[in-house]
């Protein structure tokens, strides 16, 4: 039976299998569990940030965040964003309900500078060590309005052995985990298996699905153009 991974006690699971090659699983406080813990979360970050590579399973709407603010305030023009917002997805920011929302066409922090007199709809992301998304002061926000947006985020670590993996194939973690657990052994198979779960992905992660159109977008401000 293939392998199914999704949850951390999946990985610790098939993970002892390969490695130990026995049943019993080590306790969460044990330090196996611990190290490999550890080695599926630099497995994380090694995917999230793979070179030239923006995951789908990492695009998500502020709306299903469990933090940032969702909604305009009274004489508020700064908004804090998710703490797992890591840039925006998109060239805008809505304001209000559809079909009725207000596009704020979002800037780069280094434009902003040009628009100081405008009252126009923009916005720009403050990049600094806590982001907010920053509206342009001189236009005109409707308090109780909700503010929405796609962002890229930061990839999830695992702690618990409820917790996910966000990847497609978390079977990569498992045998990064592997690779470097066999280092010293000089076996090179787990390390050619996970870049092959790597590859995978990426490949995947750029295939259109069945009867998607792949043409760039006639786009104009408010909506789509023909």
């Amino acid at each position: 039976m293939a392998a199914v991974i999704s949850t951390l006690t999946n990985f610790i699971t098939y993970l002892n299998i390969l490695y130990e090659a026995d049943s019993t699983t080590p306790a969460s406080t044990e330090e196996d569990y611990l190290v490999w813990t550890e080695l599926a979360n630099i497995a994380i970050s090694l995917w999230e940030n793979e070179e030239g590579v923006l995951w789908k399973e990492l695009f998500v709407k502020l709306a299903d965040a469990a933090t940032g603010d969702k909604t305009v305030t009274a004489d508020d023009y700064s908004y804090a964003v998710p703490t797992d917002f890591k840039f925006p997805a998109s060239g805008y920011v809505w304001v209000g309900t559809a079909p009725n929302a207000t596009a704020f066409r979002i800037l780069k922090q280094e434009e902003v500078q040009l628009f100081e007199n405008d009252t126009g709809n923009w916005c720009y992301f403050l990049m600094d060590t806590s982001p907010t998304l920053e509206f342009n002061p001189n236009c005109e926000l409707t308090t109780g309005y909700t503010i929405s947006y796609m962002y890229y985020k930061k990839a999830s670590k695992v702690s618990t052995g409820s917790d996910t993996f966000e990847m497609s194939d978390p079977m990569f973690a498992v045998y990064y985990a592997l690779a470097e657990l066999k280092k010293e052994e000089g076996d090179p198979l787990a390390n050619a298996i996970a870049t092959q779960k790597l590859e995978a992905m990426k490949t995947r992660n750029v295939m259109p699905s069945h009867f998607q159109q792949n043409r760039i977008e006639n786009f104009v401000e408010g909506g789509f153009g023909t």
